[in-house]
This record gives structure tokens, sequence and C-alpha cells, in this order.
């Protein structure tokens, strides 16, 4: 099976203006991830192979510009060392610091955070696992996609530990072709990865899941150059902040009933959102990050479909032959934790195409004497249900 991966123009172009080629010589085995989230560029980062050290260097840019240093040791296909050192652009004084050591089954853990004291813990850690930050997962997949190429077994996978979580998730490794991989994870990512007959990553098409993240090889880049010039947008208020900022939705009265809304934002970026980011069929969050949470200090009717007055989630379902909203009595919860049996109402919407795109998903309600319109828009599309305040 043939992948062939391609970042649009206009996110490659968003980064590589001004000098990027790194002034020093590099070897063969040292090369540059761009990083998008449709079309915007959200890092870059340099890695190195080193026999057994992978070193990273990288600038991401949200919610700020900041710097992280990576290194892993690994002894034969397990890890024995890892640190993490995370700056500021500009600065010179780190604001955390990570590091890691395996003994057999163990990993340990030191954190340091700013001047706070150090945190120190222990997990179990089982021979061939992995440690990842979710900042920069990708130099630690391309060792797994190195290894599976060069192996004759079709799959290859282990436990991982994402930095900051209480315990291990899993990762699994296909081989799709000679030129392609598939990547899953237990945060419910889908990854079709391009790769070079070494295992090298050429480029990564998010298929599915939270981290819609596309990345790109590229010959190595002058890293100071970029964290300067996007510190610069930065300081002109043209960074890119918070991907998908939380806001939250007070009405006072809408038909006598005091509603609250709190959900993430995430952005259009130039995507196509409803049938791909958002997938039809599937539930959703209704936003981003944590689950949508919902609070009525009054029953509200849905049609036929009361919700008592309380404090909820909300979930929808897309599809194209109309959407459904689902109000759930568990909350707190992150937005991938949908729990069906939690699920108290299921609300038929009516839909329409916006005349003009919106640019961040938004949520918001009309109020009415007996109540109101509940609209959800993004993209060019709106949901909306409309409900009357019960006696």
């Amino acid at each position: 099976m043939h992948l062939s991966i391609r970042l649009a123009a206009p996110a490659i172009a968003l980064v590589l203006a001004g000098p990027v080629l790194a002034a020093d010589t590099h070897s063969a085995d040292t090369h540059s991830y761009v990083v998008t989230l449709g079309r915007d560029t959200t890092s870059v980062e340099t890695v190195t192979h080193l026999g057994s050290r992978v070193i990273v260097d990288q600038v991401s840019r949200a919610p700020r510009v900041m710097r992280r240093h990576f290194e892993y040791d690994y002894s034969g296909p397990d890890l024995s060392r890892f640190s993490m050192r995370v700056t500021p652009a500009g600065d010179t004084v780190a604001t955390q610091l990570v590091s890691a050591l395996t003994s057999p089954e163990s990993l340990f853990v030191t954190t340091r955070t700013g001047g706070a004291a150090p945190r120190s813990s222990r997990l179990a850690f089982p021979g061939g696992a992995v440690v990842q930050a979710m900042s920069s997962p990708w130099s630690v997949y391309e060792r797994e996609t190195m290894r599976l190429m060069a192996g004759k077994a079709d799959t290859l996978g282990g436990a991982t530990y994402y930095l900051g979580s209480d315990g291990l998730n899993r990762y699994h490794l296909r081989r799709l072709g000679r030129d392609s991989v598939l990547i899953t994870n237990t945060h419910d990512d889908v990854y079709h990865v391009s790769v070079d007959p070494a295992g090298h990553v050429l480029g990564v098409l998010p298929i599915s899941g939270t981290g819609k993240f596309a990345v790109q090889r590229v010959t190595p880049l002058d890293l100071d150059a970029l964290a300067a010039s996007f510190a610069a947008r930065d300081k002109a208020g043209a960074g890119l902040g918070v991907l998908s900022p939380r806001d939250t939705v007070r009405v006072e009265n809408a038909g006598g009933a005091a509603l609250w809304f709190d959900y993430g934002r995430p952005g259009k970026r130039g995507r196509t959102i409803f049938g791909n980011v958002v997938p039809y069929g599937e539930i959703w969050r209704t936003g981003a990050n944590a689950a949508t949470q919902f609070k009525t200090d009054k029953a509200l009717s849905f049609g036929s479909t009361v919700v008592p007055a309380g404090f909820y989630t909300l979930w929808a379902l897309p599809a194209t032959g109309g959407w459904k909203l689902f109000i759930n009595s568990a909350t707190g919860q992150w937005g991938t934790e949908h729990d069906v049996s939690k699920d108290i109402a299921a609300i038929d919407m009516t839909t329409a195409i916006l005349p003009a795109e919106v640019e961040r998903f938004t949520v918001s309600v009309t109020p009415s004497a007996g109540g109101g319109i509940l609209t959800l828009e993004w993209d060019t599309t709106r949901a909306s249900a409309a409900f009357t305040v019960s006696p």
C-alpha cells in the first residue's frame, strides 16, 4: 500500500518564511519535523539519532513559544534514561525539568517545575515500554517504526507512559506495505505514517482521534531563527495562543430558566470539519478537550423529552441525515469518556447551512418568553434544538 503525504502549501509557507536551514553540518540521520493543525504550524523540531541515543530539540507555539530539549537513551529495545528541559523562547532559565530512570520493571520520574520542590514518582514499567511527551511523540514513534520495518513481523506494540499521566497506556503499529505504517493508541488516535525503507517517518496523516496533527519531515531547520520569529509574532499579538480555549456561556433568563455552559472552542484552521475532523456517525464531545458541561436550574422540555434541573454534559452525534444531542448525567470527565449508560435524553436537532464560515466552534442560546433555542455553530453548519421551560 502506497501512502503519499503532503502538507498544504500555506502551512509550509507559514513556517519557512525567512532563514530556515541550520547553519551547521548535520549527520545523515538528523532531520526536522514540521507539525501542523490544519493550516497552522504548531511546532517544529529537529531529531538526531546517535546510535542508542535520540536527541530532540523543539520549538512549540501554543499557548506561547517554548523551547523543549529531549534526550532518550536506550539499551537495545529498552529505554534506560529520559530527560526533558522546557525553557521560554529567548530565556535561559528552565520552567520545567523532567528526568526518568528505569530499572527492571520500574520507572522513576522526577519533575521540577519553577521554584517548587521536586516531585518524584515510581510506576510499573515493563520491558520495551516507551516514554512520550504529548507535545512531541514523533521521535518515539519513529524509533518504533524503524524497529518494525527492520523486522519480519507485521505488528509491533507495547506500553507507553505519557508524561504527567497516572499510569501506562498502549500503542500499536501495523505495517500497511513497504512504505506505510498504521499507528494507534489508547487515546483513540489513529495515524497513517509514510516511511522510508529504514522506517524513518516521512509524513503523518491523522485519521481519527483527538490528536489530529499532521507531520512532514524536512531538511534540518534553524530552530533559533524560527523561535525568534515565532516569539516576535507572540509579542505582536499574532501568536497561536491556546489552540482550543475554554469559554463559558451564561443565560440569566430563558423562559425563566438560568443556563450555564462550559466548553472548549476548537478552530476550523482551514479544515473541513463535519465528516472529516468530526466524523459523521460518531459521538462528539461538542467542543474540545474536557467534556462540555451544562447546568439548568429549571426542567427543560425539548419536544416530548424533559430534562430535569441539574448538572450534565452535552454530546452530539453528527450525521448526514440529521443530528442528535445527548444529555448525560456524568460530569467532570474528559471528552473521550462518553458513558452511554448515563445518557438521560436523546434530542433531535435541526441543521442548516450557514452563509459564511464560523472559524471557532460556538455554543449559544437565543432566549424567548417560554424557553429558547440552543444552537451549535462551526464551519458552515448550524445545529439547533428548541426548548421550553417546564412548569
